[in-house]
């Protein structure tokens, strides 16, 4: 067999699994938009969540949550999430993205409600709607404003009941690469079960839009504190390391007709190897867990969030297991 015709029938091979996931899951039937009161031009959420409902046939609520600081109702004083005053440049807005959303042939809603905060409207938003999915836009911030990317993104992603996709400007390709991040191996149920939900959701994403499913792993070798001590040969050692890891991730990957050229082992720090894997495999999606303790913990939480978010040449997917969600909520 000739190596495009290889190439042929491996892709099939994931293109069946994948599709299996997404029927498994139940794919998306509804998707929650969530759009800055002060938005101005092209949505790059708006665009892919288009893009997502026509795959999936799904229908699409763009949702407005309009903020205010101090006095007046907050959004969980608001009954049936009842809208504020009209706006008409918001509903002006709101009624062009929608009538591109519908013109492709999508149900679309639109909603205004408002709040105290963003995230803690849009959870509540989120609790009491049908959401599968929940798209919104992350842009670039100024150094001054990262403290806001900390406070609104990574806080609605990891207690938000359903995955959040967070989008950047840059479309997907015509076959999009789904990158499932799973972390190292654990013998805690808890864990196993993120890293299944996360290859669900990835393989689900690339069935959806009839796109290719990869994995990648990072690890700091435990060789480099060995070698230190002296007495040990560095090469040898990572090469070990290395076979050792990828026999760890590789039987879960498998499953999910990951070949191996699509399986990618790298060393060194999540922070430093996510953005350069991204750009090397032309990734279009990562999908990650929003977990309480891990590598992989540091990109959502803590003082390299904003950083990373910021370098990721891509979207990013986060899937938050029941049990963060729970933990979370009792803080």
């Amino acid at each position: 067999m000739s190596q495009a015709a290889n190439h042929g029938v491996v892709r099939t091979r994931n293109i069946e699994i994948c599709n299996r996931e997404r029927k498994r899951m139940n794919s998306i039937k509804h998707i929650l938009v969530v759009i800055h009161q002060f938005a101005a031009g092209p949505q790059a959420a708006v665009d892919k969540a288009a893009l997502l409902a026509r795959c999936t046939g799904a229908s699409v609520e763009l949702l407005v949550c309009k903020t205010h600081s101090g006095g007046g109702k907050s959004s969980t004083d608001v009954q049936d999430h009842e809208a504020p005053q009209a706006d008409a440049r918001l509903s002006d807005v709101l009624d062009g993205f929608a009538s591109r959303i519908s013109a492709q042939g999508s149900k679309v809603s639109r909603r205004i409600v408002q709040g105290q905060s963003l995230h803690d409207s849009v959870l509540d938003y989120v609790r009491s709607s049908k959401a599968d999915i929940v798209i919104k836009d992350t842009r670039h911030h100024s150094l001054a404003k990262r403290t806001l990317l900390r406070n609104t993104d990574w806080y609605l992603a990891r207690r938000c009941p359903v995955p959040v996709l967070l989008t950047k400007a840059k479309e997907w390709a015509r076959l999009p690469i789904i990158m499932a991040a799973l972390g190292p191996k654990d013998a805690s149920a808890s864990a196993v079960e993120l890293d299944r939900q996360i290859l669900n959701r990835a393989a689900s994403l690339a069935g959806d839009l009839k796109g290719d499913l990869h994995v990648i792993h990072t690890f700091v070798p435990a060789a480099l504190a060995r070698t230190r001590s002296g007495g040990s040969d560095l090469a040898v050692d990572l090469e070990v390391e290395h076979a050792y890891e990828r026999g760890q991730i590789e039987g879960s990957a498998s499953a999910f007709g990951v070949t191996p050229g699509r399986l990618h082992i790298e060393m060194g720090t999540p922070e430093r190897c996510l953005p350069d894997s991204v750009t090397k495999y032309h990734a279009d999606v990562v999908v990650i867990g929003a977990s309480l303790h891990g590598r992989w913990h540091r990109i959502i939480v803590g003082s390299t969030a904003a950083t990373v978010l910021e370098s990721l040449p891509c979207d990013l997917l986060i899937v938050t297991p029941p049990s963060v969600l729970r933990k979370a909520a009792a803080r």
